[in-house]
């Protein structure tokens, strides 16, 4: 079909009576579509209509990608991951170079003893040697013992002997049977038996006693013999023999020099230099060989070393005592 034409000029009334009405002509064609026209003014916008219902047909290709878009604040710290499994061992590494050797250990404790074996058994007997007659063969067993043979007749006596030491006479109690010796009857006092003694121990319990002179150990806790004078502090040998000396002081306040004296002559020195607020202590001893009335004692030998101290409960101490006779 041709595009619509433009509609013609209506045409002048006939004159004379108006003829029958003819047939209704045919619709012409369409005509061209005219120019659009100026946009008019915008009209108030309608109600909102029902959404359509979707479009038949394939779906449209996708678009092009957009722009990026700026970069967001970051987001919060996430939850720690779990630890992952162990991996596997890895290869052996080299073999390093070798250290310095170790300290020498401690000895070790000594083991428990072994237990003692069995004696072995006797080995087989070797061969016998060689003689100038040959080879001799093994040694036989020992044969039976025979009987016992008669005792023999006794023999000559024979000289006398070398004369004995003479006899000893063996004393008793005088209240006891006497012992004959030699056909003699001799009751003895028991106190004729009784071995020399001689002992003391002496006790200084006042300080610094007086230098130059013996020290008179006052306080006695032995003195049976009653050799040892608690008024002078000198021992006086009774019994000559071999003698035991000692000595043990406390010292304070100054140091302290002393000897032990035989007969007005030094015989040992002790010596301690004092440690200020201490209590020290110095001691000494000796071995003497005296004669009868020889004299024995402890002395200070001057002032300028007199720390000799004592009291109730520190005791300084001389002692001696008799080791044998002569």
């Amino acid at each position: 079909m041709g595009p619509q034409g433009h509609p013609g000029q209506p045409g002048q009334p006939g004159i004379g009576k108006p003829g029958p009405s003819g047939f209704p002509g045919e619709p012409g064609k369409s005509g061209m579509p005219g120019r659009d026209g100026s946009p008019g003014p915008m009209g108030i916008p309608g109600p909102k209509g029902h959404t359509g219902a979707p479009g038949i047909g394939a779906p449209g290709k996708p678009g092009h990608p957009g722009a990026i878009g700026p970069i967001g604040p970051p987001g919060a710290q996430g939850f720690s991951g779990k630890s992952g499994a162990p991996g596997a061992a890895g290869p052996p590494g080299p073999i390093g170079s070798k250290g310095p050797p170790g300290e020498k250990g401690h000895p070790g404790f000594q083991g428990p003893s072994g237990l003692k074996g069995h004696p072995g058994l006797p080995g087989p007997p070797g061969p016998a040697g060689l003689t100038a007659k040959g080879i001799s063969g093994p040694q036989g067993s020992p044969g039976i013992p025979g009987a016992r043979g008669h005792d023999g007749l006794p023999g000559q006596p024979g000289p006398p002997g070398p004369p004995g030491p003479p006899g000893e006479i063996v004393y008793h109690h005088e209240k006891s049977m006497p012992i004959k010796s030699h056909e003699m009857v001799m009751p003895v006092s028991h106190e004729l038996m009784k071995a020399p003694m001689s002992a003391f121990t002496a006790l200084l319990t006042t300080a610094y006693p007086n230098a130059g002179t013996p020290i008179v150990f006052n306080q006695v806790v032995y003195n049976g013999e009653n050799h040892y004078d608690p008024n002078t502090g000198i021992f006086t040998c009774q019994v000559p023999g071999l003698y035991y000396f000692s000595f043990h002081m406390h010292v304070n306040g100054a140091n302290a020099l002393v000897a032990l004296y035989k007969n007005r002559e030094p015989v040992i020195f002790s010596y301690d230099e004092y440690n200020k607020g201490f209590l020290d202590q110095m001691s000494g001893s000796t071995v003497l060989m005296l004669q009868s009335h020889d004299t024995v004692y402890i002395q200070v030998p001057d002032d300028q070393s007199n720390g000799i101290y004592a009291d109730d409960n520190v005791h300084c101490s001389f002692s001696g005592f008799l080791i044998a006779s002569t």
